[in-house]
């Protein structure tokens, strides 16, 4: 199982390392398309306002002869190209609604139907205009036109400027990139590496801790002390294992103490019934035995009614209802029915109840939650204590505190008596560690909480559940 968890990092890495590689050459081809393009776009347009800065200037030279005579040579188009520095000039006069080439440094050679098409608007709009075209045979070119007159006779200058050098340029920028993108990937590969290199391990570390405690291992911590997710992960499934280690080791004890609360009571049982079927027994010693036997029969119910409830809670099969109730009275009854108990061990319960207390909560369920805080305040204090019923208001609803003046709970055990299978010391024999976990989570489920407070002068237990609407309530006059 710990190679698997040192594989799986592994191939943790490998993915970690290639998506930073990844990452980097996309990142690099987005900015290749985002720049590349833009660039082209700037050093064409910038060449194409140069041209026609330089045409406009020489302007004057191409009306020293009078074009419209055809007197304009091709060897006086060709003196301009090194004026202007451009590749070619072709001079057009309007005949009518037609154009007629009558100057050309390159006569031999046609005409793109783009560059005819922009003279032929630039004559019918009868202004200058510039563009960059893409020309058979010769690439990306500045195209420009030029309105001209010269005699009383109106033309237009074509002038091509090819591109080759802005091309060239951006294919030197293209292929930079290139190499960078390439070098960038390398280093983006082994950087992932190195970086994903100590995470692989934490992870490793944290997958073979998970392994054992989910091979039943709580012993050995998890510790990692970077302040990170991952450390947090650590810190998490170490507090994991310490629960799960405390609940481990609850159970346990817990299995060991249900199968004495069970041995003890069936073997009396069975003690107690071979008595009673040999014969030779008085009344009196019959009536003894009944009526332990009936005590045992008690344990037994009580032991299975609080592994009944909670499965039933943790399979959430557990129904809760949410009405009106009156806390008093409920208060009242519990203290009746403990009393029994309360006398056979020289101890007393008292319900001290005022005003009437109204809640929302279920009342079989209050009834149980008051059960338990009350068998335990009479178990767990001296003979001869007083344990006292108390309802109580509250801002947001009612409340039922159940005291005793016992010797109190000492802090460190406060929180832990609701957790499930805890038992305190000395209360190894006293229950089954199940009564106060399943009231806490009653009272949630009824939308309120049960709280535990203790000092030297007693224990006490406060039920607060929500309140309703009902007003005018009749106060509680029962007597004990």
């Amino acid at each position: 199982m710990i190679r698997e968890a040192l594989q799986r990092p592994g191939r943790l890495r490998m993915r970690l390392t290639v998506v930073a590689a990844a990452s980097a050459l996309f990142a690099l081809v987005v900015l290749a398309a985002l720049v590349l393009p833009s660039l082209q776009h700037n050093l064409e347009q910038s060449r194409v306002a140069s041209l026609q800065t330089s045409v406009r200037a020489g302007k004057p030279e191409l009306f020293l002869r009078p074009f419209g005579q055809g007197q304009l040579t091709t060897l006086d188009l060709q003196r301009l190209l090194a004026t202007l520095g451009v590749a070619r000039i072709t001079v057009f006069t309007e005949s009518g609604i037609t154009l007629r080439r009558v100057g050309d440094s390159s006569p031999n050679a046609g005409l793109a139907r783009k560059a005819l098409a922009l003279v032929e608007e630039s004559a019918n709009l009868h202004r200058d205009a510039g563009s960059v075209l893409t020309l058979p045979g010769v690439g990306r070119t500045a195209v420009l036109t030029f309105n001209v007159s010269s005699q009383g006779v109106d033309g237009v200058v074509l002038v091509q400027a090819p591109l080759r050098d802005i091309q060239r340029q951006v294919s030197a920028v293209e292929r930079r990139l290139v190499f960078g993108g390439a070098l960038a990937f390398g280093v983006a590969l082994l950087a992932g590496a190195l970086a994903a290199e100590p995470l692989a391990r934490r992870l490793a570390r944290l997958q073979a801790a998970a392994d054992r405690i989910a091979h039943g291992s709580f012993e050995e911590p998890i510790v990692d002390n970077k302040r990170d997710e991952i450390g947090e992960l650590a810190r998490s499934l170490d507090e994991m294992r310490v629960r799960l280690d405390a609940l481990d080791r609850a159970r346990g004890e817990f299995i060991a103490n249900a199968s004495h609360e069970l041995r003890t009571p069936l073997t009396a049982l069975g003690g107690y019934l071979e008595l009673l079927t040999e014969g030779g027994l008085t009344e009196a010693e019959r009536s003894e035995f009944l009526e332990t036997m009936g005590e045992q029969v008690q344990r037994l119910t009580k032991l299975a009614t609080d592994l009944l409830d909670l499965s039933r809670l943790d399979a959430g099969g557990f129904t809760v209802a949410h009405e009106e109730i009156e806390l008093g009275e409920l208060a009242a009854d519990a203290a009746r029915e403990m009393q029994v108990l309360a006398t056979r061990r020289g101890s007393a319960v008292v319900a001290e109840l005022g005003a009437p207390a109204l809640a929302q909560g279920d009342e079989g369920r209050v009834l149980q939650v008051l059960r338990v805080l009350l068998d335990n305040a009479v178990r767990h204090t001296p003979p001869g204590s007083t344990v006292t019923l108390r309802t109580e208001t509250t801002p947001w609803g009612a409340s039922v505190v159940v005291s005793d003046n016992g010797p109190g709970i000492p802090p460190e055990l406060l929180e832990r008596i609701f957790e499930r299978f805890y038992r305190g010391p000395g209360a190894a024999s006293r229950g089954t560690g199940l009564g106060l976990a399943i009231a806490r989570e009653l009272a949630e489920r009824m939308g309120g909480r049960l709280l535990a407070t203790s000092g030297p002068g007693g224990t006490r237990f406060t039920l607060e559940l929500p309140g309703c609407s009902v007003q005018d309530a009749p106060a509680y006059t029962g007597n004990l």
